[in-house]
């Protein structure tokens, strides 16, 4: 027999109120039954990950929050509590942050209409994948017969790759590495007194970087490498997820950008990270409605110092841009949390498969590359191969690459991941040497977080075709930070 849940749900909280013997006002007996209904259906689909589960939860969540959004969010934060996911701050936070977002999407979703099996999969993994629907691209041109790249004039010239900074201007040295939340390294109400892990000057693999260590990164990179610029695939705010807001990030930022300013001598290039938003990973779109310019002004701002005019008045629209660092080369950088799975806004809106159109801008400063016989690097930070990114929006952008590669697109690179990784792309087809397009570098992080030792790539490259002919990766064995404070020390920074 199929059971409609959330009306049960609903049926239980009205005969509760006419039927029981009230120990409490109605609206408060009403809240605690649905409180308890609604938190069983979240359960649930937390202990099984099983797809019916998981869509019956978000289908009760809907109907309560038509009753009251905040019943929504309590019986979260409950659920949060009672299966010590986190310290309670930590639940809080998360859900009054986060919350709200997804309520309101949830809303709007049609849950049995396939939405609902859609959003258990790429937020929770419950679901089957839902195929993909996004459809086929136009482009102003046909891709030219026998398109190659140029070739290579053996020139080459080195490009500083960053990425993941996350630096923490609450770093405590000697608060514990070892703690319960997050991100740790940090003096809480219940820090012991005496730490069990005491964090050392340089960092921990449990959190996020001091301002020391990016400095003295910074400072290492000209004995290996003469850097001609810089690219920085985002993520400069710390994972302290259940407390960032407007002012924390804004303030984070500020100082990594001066940091790196002060110790680079070149420009540097960045793309727009999921952390760079406070409250974390929430990008509204013209859709969705929600306004964020005060981040993209923000970082207009702070990126002044390296972009021309004309690219800083791009970013105060959605945070992307273009640049060209050389002579034929062209940099894009692509706001890509329009494709995040945790961008609770998106899912309010599945069949947008082109937030903001920036896909749609994307093929136009392509094709005005292949008409001007430009080189182009995409540069954002999370990448279309991994899965946190939407597979529809993913699709879309698989295409874009075909048809650009491999004469116009020379590179692609990310971060996010915090490791030292790369993807590869492919021509319609087999998925073989020869059919090969492109390649897409993502970044090591600069952060340890977590079990990481910081790193950072260097880039031999071609000053003609702008393609990557090396690929050299450097680290600091974080394991010997102790040792380093006790000798008065500094980061033993070596290739990898």
């Amino acid at each position: 027999m199929k059971i409609n849940v959330s009306t049960i749900i609903l049926s239980l909280a009205a005969a509760s109120s006419i039927y029981a013997a009230p120990v409490a006002p109605a609206h408060l007996e009403k809240r605690g039954v649905v409180l308890d209904k609604l938190k069983e259906l979240f359960a649930k689909a937390i202990k099984s990950l099983e797809c019916g589960a998981c869509v019956a939860a978000l289908v009760g969540a809907k109907d309560v929050a038509f009753l009251n959004k905040n019943w929504v969010l309590d019986a979260a934060e409950g659920i949060c509590a009672e299966f010590k996911i986190m310290p309670k701050d930590v639940c809080v936070g998360l859900v009054r942050t986060q919350g709200p977002v997804l309520v309101d999407a949830v809303m709007q979703a049609s849950l049995l209409s396939g939405d609902g099996k859609y959003i258990c999969h790429q937020v929770l993994g419950a679901c089957p994948a839902q195929g993909i629907t996004s459809g086929t691209l136009t482009f102003p041109k046909p891709k030219p017969a026998n398109a190659a790249p140029p070739a290579p004039n053996g020139v080459l010239v080195d490009v500083l790759h960053l990425s993941d900074w996350h630096v923490d201007n609450e770093y405590v040295v000697g608060a514990e590495g070892d703690c319960d939340r997050p991100l740790c390294c940090r003096k809480f109400v219940d820090s012991p007194l005496t730490p069990k892990r005491p964090a050392s000057s340089w960092g921990d693999y449990k959190c996020d970087s001091p301002v020391k260590l990016g400095q003295d990164l910074l400072k290492f990179v000209p004995n290996v490498a003469q850097i001609n610029f810089t690219i920085l695939t985002g993520d400069i705010p710390p994972h302290d997820i259940w407390l960032q807001s407007k002012e924390t990030v804004v303030v984070a930022e500020e100082v990594a950008y001066s940091t790196m300013e002060a110790g680079l001598s070149t420009k540097v290039y960045p793309t727009v990270g999921n952390h760079e938003t406070g409250p974390t990973n929430l990008f509204p779109t013209k859709a969705t409605g929600g306004d964020l310019s005060w981040l993209y002004n923000s970082l207009a701002d702070d990126w002044s110092r390296w972009l021309p005019v004309d690219a800083v008045n791009s970013v105060k629209n959605y945070g992307a841009y273009t640049a060209s660092p050389a002579p034929g080369l062209r940099i894009i950088s692509l706001n890509t949390n329009f494709c995040y799975t945790l961008n609770f806004y998106l899912y309010g809106k599945i069949k947008d498969y082109d937030p903001n159109g920036e896909l749609k801008w994307l093929i136009t400063q392509l094709q005005a590359a292949e008409d001007a016989g430009e080189r182009v690097w995409i540069i954002s930070h999370v990448g279309p191969s991994q899965t946190d990114c939407l597979q529809n929006w993913s699709a879309l952008y698989y295409q874009v690459v075909q048809r650009y590669s491999p004469h116009v697109i020379a590179e692609q690179f990310f971060g996010h991941t915090h490791y030292d990784e790369f993807a590869l792309y492919y021509g319609p087809g087999a998925k073989n040497t020869h059919n090969a397009i492109s390649t897409g570098w993502i970044g090591p992080s600069v952060t340890p977080y977590t079990d990481l030792n910081p790193g950072f790539r260097v880039y031999k490259v071609d000053s003609k075709s702008w393609n990557v002919f090396d690929s050299q990766t450097y680290i600091a064995d974080l394991d010997q930070a102790a040792n380093w404070d006790a000798t008065g020390a500094t980061p033993n920074w070596h290739l990898e």
